[in-house]
């Protein structure tokens, strides 16, 4: 008995004739986008151009601004307003950064950004600094110095002769590298301001004084965290700021957390981001318990909020920029 023969209508092997063909499709497309996205990496990590960017551009007084080099060289240094800026190495691609502080008193105007990367010319960048909105406010008394009969003379001249000068010799120390790698985050659960902001001017006695941190609500006993890893270089109980801690992070960026009812930490030790540092408080000279909380980048005054919120945004700003590139790199070798 003969074996039946297998009939294969037609319309069937059309149907598998198709499905064939779109696989076919299917998998050149995918190939086309793997190769065109392998393109893009390649040129702009290993032959593109080298590359500043700047977030963001256009700063105030008290604002951080990031810069990020694309460079194959070994070593790259930048200058502003005759400053050196030693730039850190970011992973293996080729990729610079520095944070510059804009200080609360710089002066406003247009000012230029030159990094050296072995280049025929430096590469350059402008940046506009506009004038801050820094208002003034009458202080209020202290209870402490009611009672203890401390004059705002007298509070001026503690700031002057003990406290200041404690602070400045913590913060000309730092560590080049960044203990740090991803965005800072805030030292409070519930953040909420109150009492003076970044850069308001105080009617303090016969001085004018100006205040470089932001005064945050926070009742006796309110966990205080660090803001990102890094090395605690001060616990200390000062006159007018009270128990202060301060944190180096690296890259020449300090945490400052002023007033605490008690420490958490001691000085050399590591720390890592929202790791328990303190408890608020009110000592030293105060109204009532709250977190006076500074930063200082590179020796500069700026809003601490502010660069946090810097740090934030930066991946974001930087990913686009980075696609933008890759395709404009892709269309000027191909074109």
């Amino acid at each position: 008995m003969g074996k039946k023969k297998k009939y294969i209508s037609k319309s069937s092997a059309k149907d598998k004739k198709r499905k064939r063909i779109s696989s076919v499709l299917l998998y050149i497309f995918l190939g086309q986008i793997v190769f065109w996205l392998a393109a893009g990496f390649y040129l702009f990590f290993y032959k593109s151009p080298d590359i500043i960017y700047v977030f963001p551009e256009n700063p105030k007084q008290g604002d951080t601004v990031f810069i990020r080099v694309k460079s194959k060289t070994d070593n790259i240094t930048g200058n502003f307003e005759n400053k050196k800026l030693v730039f850190y190495r970011k992973g293996k691609l080729n990729e610079w950064v520095y944070f510059l502080g804009i200080d609360a008193g710089h002066n406003p105007g247009q000012y230029k950004i030159s990094v050296d990367t072995g280049g025929i010319q430096p590469l350059t960048k402008e940046i506009i600094v506009a004038l801050a909105d820094f208002s003034s406010a009458e202080p209020v008394p202290a209870p402490s110095a009611r009672q203890t009969g401390i004059t705002q003379i007298k509070a001026v001249d503690n700031i002057i002769k003990n406290d200041n000068p404690v602070l400045k010799k913590v913060l000309s120390d730092f560590t080049q590298e960044p203990y740090f790698n991803s965005p800072f985050s805030f030292p409070l659960g519930e953040m909420e301001k109150r009492g003076f902001s970044f850069g308001k001017l105080i009617n303090f006695a016969q001085y004018k004084l100006q205040h470089f941190g932001v005064d945050l609500k926070a009742p006796e006993k309110t966990e205080v965290y660090a803001i990102n890893d890094g090395k605690v270089v001060l616990t200390v109980n000062l006159s007018n700021y009270g128990k202060t801690v301060i944190i180096d992070h690296g890259l020449d960026i300090f945490s400052l957390y002023l007033h605490l009812d008690e420490i958490k930490v001691s000085e050399g030790q590591m720390v890592v981001r929202s790791q328990l540092i303190g408890l608020s408080g009110d000592t030293g000279y105060t109204t009532a318990p709250h977190l006076h909380f500074s930063v200082r980048v590179g020796a500069a005054r700026v809003d601490p909020i502010v660069f946090i919120e810097t740090t934030k945004k930066l991946e974001d700003n930087f990913i686009l920029a980075d696609i933008s590139q890759a395709f404009l790199n892709i269309f000027n070798n191909f074109k």
